[in-house]
């Protein structure tokens, strides 16, 4: 049976949510998961908007077109403006740890924050490392792993992710 899937990653604060759109091209089944959670289950031909909740933001989803396109919102912004307007304020990594979990680790990049999410909790004891005011980097420990976020600025400001002495992509967020 053919399937179309369209996926969608949403941040919220430190977490990003993903919604999964799946739909039986036959039988106009469609199926909206939120974070692997069945949320929605109807027919395409409804064409209904739906609206999820997530942490208090109220998320639409709707039809776009008779191709199983989607518009996503997130509270009243185009999820590409959500999404735009989440990285001015946080950073987003994500790493694949030893046995092959994959996680995401979210910084604020207000300087005085100090405030590291990993694996959905925040890290205890970051200590913010400064050598000079237009550097600082945080580091920790995750059982054999070790992690360094360097914040610089060179213009604008810039961070990266060290894991065990290699640099980590930011996180490229899905959006159908």
């Amino acid at each position: 049976m053919a399937m179309i899937v369209r996926r969608y990653d949403i941040p919220i604060s430190y977490r990003w949510y993903e919604i999964v759109i799946e739909v039986e091209k036959e039988s106009g089944r469609r199926k909206i998961f939120l974070d692997s959670a069945l949320k929605v289950e109807d027919q395409v031909w409804q064409l209904v908007a739906h609206i999820l909740d997530i942490e208090g933001t109220k998320i639409l989803i709707k039809d776009f077109n008779d191709t199983f396109g989607y518009t996503v919102m997130v509270g009243e912004k185009t999820l590409d403006q959500h999404i735009h307007d989440h990285s001015k304020e946080y950073s987003t990594w994500e790493v694949t740890l030893p046995g092959g979990a994959k996680t995401k680790v979210i910084a604020n990049k207000d300087p005085n924050a100090k405030t590291v999410f990993f694996r959905g909790k925040r890290v205890p004891g970051i200590e913010k490392i400064r050598w000079l005011a237009a550097f600082w980097k945080f580091e920790w420990k995750y059982n054999e792993v070790e992690f360094k976020i360097e914040f610089v600025i060179e213009r604008t400001w810039t961070e990266t992710l060290v894991m065990n002495k290699k640099i980590v992509d930011h996180f490229q967020p899905r959006q159908g």
